[in-house]
């Protein structure tokens, strides 16, 4: 059983940006014209809602994500390669593509650091530090971030930035061991709760509840129905051959 204040007070106009099942989140449609620029941190192999988010509002978007380098992409090749053996006789010239696509992405329409995020100075980009590169003509911002559990060290930098952002899309990784501490971020980050959503990829605790949660932030945003219903109809199971997760949240106090 989920903590009450996990769950959103209201339903509100949200859309979706990313493509289907893992990769997709649901965002508030006001936030995404209110942003002048977008910080996503954590991409991997997918930069759909990265591509989707500009197609809506064409600004300035710094992506991060550390584990993006040469032998990253080397492996992705002999991973593809070693598929023909396999059958899949495309796979070499799908994974080309997508080598093409994130080129042509990030080098005509947004901008790729390769450095990891976290906390301390001198081996990471803080979240103080990303909000540097951009000047005050890019604020607000939205925020992504999908760091694997690195998310932990830069929460109180978020909170201090929030008057910056008009929204936060985050992940929140080994929830069962991190609960207390994503309860406090809720509570003082100032921007409001939108959406929650269970990512069915990495299992349930012993409770049930999932170990990792998508959750979205945003600010002043407009409800549109008293009523919360979870999952959104705009919702997708991250992994489509495991169950999805229902979530279950503690009784308001009276």
């Amino acid at each position: 059983m989920l903590p009450n204040n996990f769950k959103p007070r209201a339903t509100f106009n949200l859309v979706r940006l990313g493509k289907n099942n893992d990769g997709g989140y649901l965002v508030d449609k006001d936030s995404i014209y209110n942003s002048k620029s977008l910080v996503s941190m954590g991409i991997g192999k997918d930069w759909s809602f990265e591509k989707d988010f500009y197609a809506k509002k064409p600004v300035t978007i710094n992506a991060y994500d550390h584990t993006i380098d040469i032998f990253f992409w080397i492996r992705f090749f002999i991973k593809k390669i070693l598929r023909v053996f396999l059958g899949q006789f495309s796979a070499p010239y799908r994974g080309m593509l997508i080598f093409i696509d994130f080129n042509n992405f990030f080098t005509h329409k947004a901008q790729f650091f390769g450095k990891k995020i976290g906390s301390c100075q001198f081996s990471t980009t803080s979240i103080d530090q990303a909000m540097e590169k951009l000047s005050n003509n890019e604020h607000p911002v939205f925020f992504k971030l999908d760091i694997e559990s690195s998310e932990y060290e830069v929460l109180d930098q978020l909170i201090d930035n929030a008057e910056y952002m008009t929204a936060l899309v985050i992940e929140f990784h080994h929830v069962d061991k991190h609960q207390r501490q994503i309860e406090q971020f809720i509570d003082s980050f100032s921007l409001e709760l939108v959406h929650i959503h269970p990512n069915n990829n990495r299992g349930n605790d012993s409770k049930g509840d999932p170990l990792t949660l998508e959750m979205t932030f945003a600010g002043r945003p407009q409800p549109i129905s008293k009523e919360v219903i979870l999952p959104n109809i705009l919702d997708q199971v991250n992994v489509p051959r495991k169950d999805d997760t229902k979530l279950i949240f503690s009784p308001e106090l009276a």
